[in-house]
């Protein structure tokens, strides 16, 4: 367990017995975050595209149909996960500060060169000279990505929102060593560190590579280039018929761009009472119809 995760169950543990308090200069710093996180989903003003070391590790595909103006698509209920994603972020820094946690900067403009080309962002917070990043996730990301069954190399296999790229290029433009992840279970409210590797330059030079080649390929964008294919679905070893839409696509906004036939349905090889519901390119059997 790290140091930071020590601070803050120590803290949250004396806060439910009454022998904590958060400061009211803390109170105020949360409240003050609210209020621009409530600003800034609820905002009507158009975001243009540019280059954000928040998005850079992202599919190449879905920052092309940023930068080309193409429509996004979410569900009603998306502006109130990026809103709890923001609040989780202003809740965890203001506990991490009130345990002790010797939070050194906390949302700091920065920035790299890559390709020629200055890319901005804000990182979350420098902590004992590392850079690390806060996320909110699932209890299944929790506990199988960034807890007791993930680890730095599961979030890297499994990387759909360019997480390592996104921390290694914070890191880079405070000439610092990237911490890893300070994250919270959304649904138990359990906090765990996922840290990164002690010795990284390996990691951190793949990281800029692969941000350079996207920054590379943006600058001459004319047209989206779709980067994944459609995974055919298995049931008892063979082939159904149906096509399923890739995983990195599924939280992709721009799916509809790229997929126009997708659909949102119960699961064909599933037997449950209620299936879970999984995107497909191509249906040809379903069970659940």
């Amino acid at each position: 367990m790290s140091d930071i995760q020590v601070f803050i169950q120590d803290f949250l543990s004396r806060a439910t017995k009454g022998e904590a308090e958060m400061p009211p200069s803390l109170i105020d710093e949360f409240k003050e975050a609210c209020g621009q996180a409530l600003e800034k989903q609820f905002s009507r003003e158009p975001r243009e595209f540019r280059l954000r070391l928040s998005g850079i590790g992202k599919p190449l595909c879905q920052q092309q149909c940023e930068q080309l103006g193409i429509e996004q698509s979410f569900s009603y209920n998306a502006i109130m996960r990026f809103l709890l994603g923001d609040l989780v972020e202003a809740a965890l820094i203001a506990v991490m500060k009130a345990s002790g946690v010797n939070v050194e900067a906390e949302q700091k403009p920065t920035s790299i060169t890559l390709d020629d080309t200055e890319v901005t962002g804000t990182l979350d917070v420098i902590i004992d000279k590392k850079v690390f990043d806060i996320k909110s996730a699932s209890p299944y990301a929790y506990q199988n990505k960034f807890g007791e069954f993930g680890g730095y190399q599961k979030v890297k296999d499994d990387d759909p929102f360019g997480y390592v790229v996104q921390g290694f290029s914070y890191a880079e433009g405070e000439n610092m060593p990237f911490g890893g992840w300070i994250v919270m279970d959304k649904s138990s409210g359990e906090i765990t560190v996922c840290e990164a590797p002690s010795t990284q330059a390996q990691e951190k030079k793949e990281a800029l590579e692969a941000a350079t080649v996207n920054v590379r390929k943006l600058k001459k964008t004319k047209r989206v280039e779709k980067q994944f294919k459609a995974t055919d679905e298995i049931e008892k070893g063979e082939p159904t018929g149906n096509k399923l839409l890739p995983r990195e696509c599924g939280f992709c906004g721009f799916r509809h761009h790229c997929w126009k036939n997708a659909k949102y349905l119960p699961k064909h090889t599933s037997r449950a009472k209620n299936p879970p519901y999984v995107w497909y390119t191509k249906v040809v059997k379903n069970a659940h119809t």
